[in-house]
């Protein structure tokens, strides 16, 4: 049995965005090929990272791997790619199982049948879903149409020419049954890790699944399709892997993908206390909320290696944090920022502009100066030395998410972009019209905030040459950026 696994890639060469996969690998996929690889020892496995390889460069990987089963991964950006995937392996291999999975899948899984040849739609976690469809796989025959899909749970399939959906597929409750991701089926060295680090070589891992909050602006779906919402690896567990990454891969620093390392205060501590207790000489990095955010864990952090965090803090306006469901306050914001500095721990604060939520039965959202109010709360943070960098994006309504029944509900998304998901991978996109908000103004705001990133990157002197193509990267998205508002004038 051979079994391939795919992070599908931009359909076309897009303008930006690939360079960002230089990062970090597909590691949702990797794990699924451990649990494939410890549960099936005699299945074949291959990953390919389409985000790395191109479209046609994955194409030609599959056609020489010719699957039994192919599983796709993808994010909204690149849905269409993945339906247009799927349909040429079909097409050049119509008894190969072709199942669809990742964010948008789950959001969207009806949309995916339509506009796919996929046999399935795996919803949520997919560890045990693709286990279970490639036992099931072998055993019909290997063809796709004598699966009993209903008898999985976690599936969306076609069945007498009607989308059906078996039962929700129940979260594996302890996940440190859950092998390390099979990191050695990918080059690791075509991953440069974050750009900030002490060390090099970087990578990142996940301490944690799942997220208890409810912000609007999450695409929640996927660890919140069933309960626990958030999971925690024990501290042994986590730092065995970290020990991994050390010994077996030559890792010097890791950084800590998961949502939030403070869902559980006793739980950080207890992997600092761990971390200490090994006397570990990996620094790492991880992200925070703003709260609970004690003075005790930050001190713990720090002398346990921690020496950089990514805080989410969203906004600069105190109306829009409470409208987005983020559940803290501008004062939590700065008060975490002041422990965090007064351990030495450098801090990334992670902003949205143009924030759109409902209150009241009414739309809400941040116009160009509440937008601008965020930028000078970021500039104060930074100038009060409370913030080393700053992170941000635009709003954008992924499905999945609170905010997208939002923009559908209030007609925000530009009818141009309404399923044309490839489009929103263009960085100059804006995907929703705000009533009364200049697109010039916007776009305005954009640039204000790429050269306040941008300074605080050069100052901090925290990068090497491996990183020269990711700030090239964010070079000609500002330049084109302003060529784009200057155009919009004419």
């Amino acid at each position: 049995m051979k079994v391939q696994l795919v992070f599908a890639p931009p359909m076309v060469s897009a303008r930006f965005g690939e360079l960002g996969a230089q990062i970090t690998p597909p590691l949702g996929l990797l794990y699924i090929a451990a649990w494939l690889r410890r549960n099936l020892p005699d299945v074949q496995l291959n990953v390919v990272d389409g985000m790395r390889r191109g479209y046609r460069r994955t194409i030609e990987q599959i056609k020489d791997f010719h699957p039994d089963v192919l599983g796709i991964s993808f994010y909204t950006p690149v849905a269409l790619s993945a339906y247009k995937l799927a349909n040429e392996v079909k097409e050049l291999f119509p008894k190969t199982l072709v199942v669809l999975g990742g964010p948008h899948a789950t959001a969207l899984p009806g949309e995916v049948l339509e506009r796919s040849m996929a046999d399935a739609v795996a919803i949520g976690e997919g560890e045990l879903t693709m286990f279970e469809l490639v036992c099931m796989f072998d055993k019909s025959g290997k063809d796709p149409k004598a699966m009993d899909y209903h008898k999985i749970c976690g599936l969306t399939y076609w069945a007498d020419s009607q989308i059906r959906r078996s039962p929700p597929r129940n979260f594996i409750a302890n996940i440190d049954t859950i092998p390390f991701p099979a990191r050695d089926l990918v080059d690791m060295k075509e991953y440069s890790g974050w750009y900030v680090h002490k060390r090099l070589p970087e990578t990142k891992m996940l301490m944690s699944r799942g997220c208890p909050y409810h912000c609007t602006f999450c695409d929640q779906v996927v660890w919140k399709s069933s309960k626990p919402w958030v999971r925690f690896r024990t501290p042994k567990n986590i730092v065995d892997e970290i020990e991994v990454l050390a010994k077996e891969y030559g890792y010097r620093e890791v950084m800590d993908d998961s949502d939030e390392f403070n869902n559980s205060v006793p739980h950080a501590l207890a992997i600092c206390e761990e971390m200490q207790q090994r006397s570990l000489d990996i620094p790492w990095k991880t992200q925070l909320r703003a709260w609970p955010l004690p003075e005790n864990l930050v001190k713990a952090m720090a002398e346990a290696g921690c020496w950089y965090v990514h805080l989410g803090i969203e906004s600069g306006n105190p109306e829009t944090l409470r409208g987005i469901n983020k559940q803290i306050t501008i004062e939590q914001v700065s008060e975490a920022c002041r422990l965090l500095k007064k351990y030495n721990i450098q801090v990334l604060g992670l902003f949205m502009l143009f924030n759109v939520w409902e209150e009241g039965g009414k739309l809400c959202f941040e116009d160009v100066r509440k937008t601008r109010n965020t930028l000078h709360f970021a500039e104060n943070m930074i100038d009060q030395g409370l913030l080393d960098y700053i992170g941000w994006s635009v709003t954008t309504p992924y499905p999945g998410s609170q905010l997208y029944d939002i923009a559908l509900k209030y007609d925000l998304i530009k009818p141009e972009l309404r399923g044309q998901w490839d489009a929103w991978l263009r960085e100059d996109t804006f995907v929703m019209r705000l009533p009364g908000v200049d697109e010039r103004e916007m776009a305005r705001m954009k640039t204000i905030g790429q050269i306040l990133r941008g300074k605080l990157i050069l100052r901090s002197r925290r990068f090497g040459l491996k990183d020269i193509p990711f700030f090239a990267e964010k070079g000609v998205k500002l330049l084109y950026n302003e060529l784009r508002s200057w155009s919009r004038t004419k």
